[in-house]
């Protein structure tokens, strides 16, 4: 049911915080299967020398049935870790 979903992300800010990690705020849109919109906003994303994480609280906020929230972080996960070395460049 949620493959249906089109996910679109683009950066929309990056902030410096301590220890090497950044907050980048992902401008988000979620259209359904008709094409009309389900969500648009921003979710915030914590990178480190680790990993990436989506903020829960966001996409808590951003969608309901607990399926597609799995599946935006790990499609914010997927947009965000090609971008990864580029991104500390725009903090």
């Amino acid at each position: 049911m949620f493959e249906e979903f089109k996910f679109s992300f683009d950066i929309h800010k990056v902030e410096k915080l301590e220890n090497d990690r950044y907050l980048i705020y992902v401008q988000t849109r979620i259209l359904d299967h008709e094409k009309i919109d389900y969500f648009e906003g921003v979710i915030r994303v914590e990178l480190n020398a680790i990993g990436i994480y989506p903020k829960p609280g966001d996409i808590a906020k951003a969608v309901s049935p607990k399926n597609l929230r799995g599946k935006l972080g790990s499609e914010l996960k997927r947009y965000i870790k090609p971008q990864k070395r580029f991104l500390y460049e725009l903090a």
